[in-house]
This record gives structure tokens, sequence and C-alpha cells, in this order.
């Protein structure tokens, strides 16, 4: 395909930012646009250096107090203004967008759905907040988010685990192992591989009894392929100075076993060297079960969640404005995912990941901690590794060796006819691999991605006007030295084969859609129940401590609550939907449809699976049902 320059003005308005350069994580969206938008940028940063390091002088530091409050009070205003004119279509105009590129904010119909999720919070922690307990609190936050979602049955109410603990009087062993299978988090649980037998040696030295009272071999338990472990390694080095005073999260080690009743936990190393059974004291046991669940939801949120879906996409999202005409058949094919993620990241920003944040507010990793295991984790991941089989062979969680696997089973379904879709599509603009070599426009959108940076062109980040004064623009970190040499995707592949690209298509509107979604909208299940899963632990798991002294106070409990519901609480634009997924040619609607169709069988497939667990453990696993698949990460 023959290549034109795209317009400068479109790819300046697609520009990364070179801040997040030293952290070597995801590369992010500049989100000021223009002139007047760097510099609000620069003068925000400048203010923000006085306030950390004291090191501004007067004159300007009054001036940047009263620049930081005309921002804050713009930007807070102009919240409640899209609200209100959500209902009046000049909304979708650019005349409302003052970050982002063109058509990249939130439309009104997203923002009216945006509105009754917070009017059905407010009306919750209302609720909540005449309770005079932890347990009174929850249950009247519940309770309201019931009433109000009477006429909405697929949106959060209550949380499914709670339901789940009071049927069990506890997070049960039962349901302990059940959760790395279809809980938050079903991306951890990994087959214990022959060659890792010496992992065992430690642990030989007791015995290990199973529900039904038999005492298993671990050494031949791994050789017949049936020991799973679940292990944090990027938590594992995390001095005290990593985690805020009085909150805690480890790195534990657990090891179950597959028996025909499912998983069964058999220890849990709570830190090196001390083991800890369901055999010894009952206390000791749930509270090694609390240090793996608040683990694992630290691992959930930060890099199974922020960093393998929202972030990595967003540098698909910048690359394919960038690089791909609108009218290219990729980027037609890909753009619908990408609808209001540059949007929902960059209010992710504050929400999420700014100071005194949510994340900076509930989780046990400082604000700068829980930053470094975002862009430590993105960066030690290939992309082929965000492929469902190469991630399934990688775990050895074939069915062969774990037969039921709620997360696995669906996810292979949706996986299967995203690859179809992608398939079909593609076919048709490239009838061999030398079509797509002869992409010129695809190749420059594969070397943005997968080229080392010190090969790119400074023109991709943003630049600050030639008239700013050089020192202001150095502590804005917009003064880039040397780029560096690795890439923006780690381990992109050159696309040389059409199968190549085909498989890429397919790992990004697969993580684009069902994984996300498999991840995002299990969170309140699971975690708007605090007792299931606390974001941070408050007093050190092998400190003898009542459940009440471990687990977090009543204001963040309902912190905790009201964050899970806010990220799982709308769930906008279907997973192929003609509307969203826009095409005009005749044959790239007949190939549409044939992706709907499927997505219906799959529907019912997983409907009927999903009686079944109810059968067999009383729950079913709805988060990969196509009708509950938004098109792209948008919450």
């Amino acid at each position: 395909m023959q290549r034109q320059a795209l317009s400068t003005k479109q790819q300046g308005q697609y520009r990364y930012n070179p801040a997040t350069l030293d952290d070597q994580g995801p590369a992010r969206i500049f989100p000021y646009g223009g002139e007047d938008g760097v510099l609000r940028y620069i003068l925000m940063t400048l203010r923000q250096n006085q306030l950390t390091q004291g090191q501004v002088s007067q004159p300007l530091s009054l001036l940047l107090t009263e620049v930081e409050k005309l921002i804050h009070d713009f930007e807070e205003n102009f919240d409640k203004l899209s609200t209100l004119l959500a209902d009046f279509e000049i909304f979708q105009s650019g005349w409302f967008n003052f970050y982002l590129p063109p058509n990249e904010q939130f439309n009104a119909n997203y923002v009216r759905q945006r509105k009754q999720m917070f009017q059905r919070l407010l009306a919750a922690t209302n609720a909540a907040k005449k309770a005079n307990s932890h347990e009174q609190q929850r249950s009247h936050f519940y309770q309201s988010l019931e009433q109000s979602g009477k006429c909405q049955p697929d949106s959060p109410q209550r949380p499914r685990v709670s339901l789940i603990h009071q049927r069990d009087g506890g997070l049960s062993d039962r349901e302990f192992g059940r959760q790395r299978l279809a809980g938050q988090n079903p991306m951890v649980l990994r087959r214990l591989q022959s060659e890792e037998k010496g992992k065992l040696q430690a642990w030989i030295n007791r015995p290990y009894k199973l529900a039904d009272d038999s005492v298993i071999d671990l050494v031949a338990s791994a050789g017949a392929n049936r020991l799973f472990v679940v292990e944090y390694p990027l938590l594992q080095d995390l001095k005290v100075t990593d985690l805020h005073y009085g909150r805690y999260v480890g790195s534990p080690t657990a090891l179950f076993y597959r028996s025909e009743d499912g998983l069964e936990s058999l220890l849990i190393e709570v830190e090196k060297g001390r083991v800890v059974t369901n055999q010894d004291n009952s206390d000791d046991w749930t509270r090694a079960k609390l240090s793996v669940q608040t683990a694992d939801v630290t691992d959930h949120e930060l890099i199974t969640h922020l960093a393998y879906t929202h972030l990595a996409m967003e540098t698909f999202a910048i690359a394919t404005a960038r690089q791909l005409p609108e009218n290219h058949p990729l980027s037609r094919l890909l753009r619908p995912h990408f609808l209001f993620l540059l949007a929902i990241n960059t209010r992710g920003n504050s929400l999420l990941l700014g100071e005194g944040s949510a994340i900076d507010k509930l989780m046990a990793t400082t604000r700068e901690t829980s930053l470094n295991l975002i862009n430590r984790a993105y960066r030690k991941r290939p992309f082929r590794e965000y492929s469902l089989l190469n991630d399934i062979t990688t775990r050895g969680i074939e069915a062969k060796f774990i037969p039921e696997f709620p997360y696995r089973d669906d996810a292979l379904l949706l996986w299967e006819a995203i690859a179809n879709y992608t398939t079909r599509y593609l076919q048709r603009y490239y009838v061999d691999d030398r079509a797509v070599q002869q992409d010129l426009y695809l190749q420059a959108w594969t070397a943005e991605l997968g080229a080392p940076l010190d090969s790119r062109p400074l023109s991709e980040f943003a630049q600050a006007p030639s008239w700013v004064p050089q020192e202001w623009v150095n502590a804005a970190g917009l003064e880039i030295e040397e780029l560096p040499n690795y890439p923006r995707v780690p381990e992109f592949p050159e696309i040389t084969s059409l199968q190549q690209l085909i498989d890429i298509a397919t790992v990004i509107i697969f993580t684009s859609g069902p994984q996300h979604a498999a991840i995002n909208f299990s969170q309140f299940d699971y975690v708007g129940y605090v007792p299931n899963a606390p974001l941070a632990l408050y007093s050190q798991p092998d400190t003898p401590s009542t459940l009440k002294q471990l687990l977090p106070p009543a204001l963040q409990d309902l912190e905790q609550m009201q964050l899970t519901f806010s990220l799982s609480g709308i769930n906008w634009g279907k997973l192929g939907s003609s509307d969203l997924i826009n095409f005009t040619e005749n044959g790239d609607r007949q190939i549409l449809t044939q992706f709907q169709n499927e997505l219906k069988d799959i529907e019912s497939t997983i409907t009927n699976r999903n009686q079944q667990r109810v059968a067999d453990s009383g729950v079913e696993y709805p988060y990969l049902l196509p009708s509950r698949i938004p098109n792209s990460i948008n919450i």
C-alpha cells in the first residue's frame, strides 16, 4: 500500500508523554494539546515541585498557586458541566474537549450512564454512613444498591462472594481454591512443573491432608501434574519504606492440589521459611489465606488490570491514530476497540494513580511503589504472553491438567471467535504475506510499536514551545536528553506474514474486550466485600490479631466498596455491536454478522455452563457472557 504522510496536525494531536521515559513503563499519551495545554501542564508541574521540594521563588510561587486554583476550579466545574450537558448533542462536539484529541472524549450516552451510576453510589454511601458497625455498613450499602438496581438486573448490587461467605461461615478452603479459577484474578495460578521439584524440598517434612482425610506425597503429586501454585514475585522485594505506615502486603506462596472436587489448598508460605497449613491453628490459617488474598488483589489491580489491559492497550491506540489513516483496513478493524480508552485512562491518572488517589489511600504500597510495580510488570512481559493460547501453555493450565477452569474455558470460546473474525476480515485486504510486507502504513505502525526508542524521532513526544524558559521545561520533565534503547511494546515483532498480523489483531481485540471484562467486572463481586479481599492488611499476618484488627477500618472498608462499585458500575457498548463497528463495505458487514452469530452461540454455551456451575458449586461465572462484554476498555 502506497504511503502518504499523515497530516502533521493529526500526529501532533497524539504525542507521547516524555515524563514516562525514565520509568520504562507503558507509553502514555500527553493529554494536553496545543501550546496552551503544554504551558498549563508545565505550570501545574512546577506548582507540584514547589509543594514537594519548595524550590521555587516567592513571586513564581504566588503565580503558580493562583494558576493551580484556576485549573482545579475549572476541572471541577467542567466535570459538573459535562454531566449537566450530557443530554445535549453539543456535548459531543469539540467544544467540550479540552484535553484529548478530537473524538476521544466520552459521549453523551456514556456520561448519562456515569451520572446514573454515581447517583446510585451516592445513595448507597449515604445509607452506609448511618450504620453503627462494619457489618451494618456493608449491609446498608448493598441494600441500597439492590433497591436502586431493581430495573438493572445486570448492574452490580450485592457482591456474590458476600453470600458465599455467609453460606460457608467465612472464606472457606473450597472457596479460596475456587477463586484462583473464577475470581477477579485467574491469571496467577500455574502448574508446578516437574523440573521445579526442588521447590518442594522445604515443604516435604510434614504430612498434607485433603478434605477426605487422605494424605498425599508432594513429590509424587508433582509428578502426576496435580500441584498448582500461586506466587507474587514482583512483591518479593518490598521494603518497609515501600508500604504505608500501618498497612501491609507480603509475597506469599500458596500450594494447591487438584483433586476430583477442585483445587484444595495444602499450604501457604507466608514468608520465607514460615509455612502454615489447614491443619494448624485456625486463626493462623485464616490470616495466611488473607495474606494471599491481599497480595492477589494488589497484583490484580496494579498488574493484571492496569498494566496488562488499560495501559498496555493505550500504546496501540496512540500508534494506530498516529500511523494509520482512518480508512486503512487495520485502523477500521481496531479503532472501535479503543473507544474511550484514552478518556478513561486519562481520568484514571488522577482518580487511581494520582497523589491521594484511591490506590494511595487504600492499598498497602505507596503511590511511588505502586507505579514502580506497574512499570516493572509491563516492561518484563513480552507481547507474545498477551496471547491467551500462549498464556495457557506457559502456565501449564491446559484442560488435561485442570479440567474445570471457568475463566479459561469461556475465554477460549471468545478467543476462537475473535480469531475467526480477524482472519476473515484481514484476508479480504491482504492476499498474501507480500501484501503485508508492502503495506508501508502497517510497517510504520509496527516500527512505532516495536523499534527501539532511540531510533525514533523526538517529534513523537510532546515538546514545549521555544519561548518557555528552559529551566521550566526541565523541571516539568519535558526535556529529552537522550532516548532509551527499549521499544514501546516489549518484544513486539516485525510483521512479515499475514498470520502474524491476524494473531496481533486477535490479541488486541481480545485484550480490549473479553480479557478486560473478565478482570474488571468481577471486582465488585470479589473485592467489593472487604473481608474476602482487603486491599491492605492492618496488622502483619504473622502477628497474633483478631480478624477485625487485620481488616481495614470502617472508613477504608466503605471506600473499598465505593471504589470497586465505581470500577464495575458501567457496562457500555457491547462486543461486536454494529453501532460501534460502523463498517460501510458490504463484505465487511457480512464478516461482522458472522462474528455476531458466533457470539450468540457462545452466549448460549456459557449460559448452559453456568447452570451446571451453579449445580456444582453454587456460583456462576457471568463475566465472559458476550452480552456483558464491552467492545472497548471504557471503565
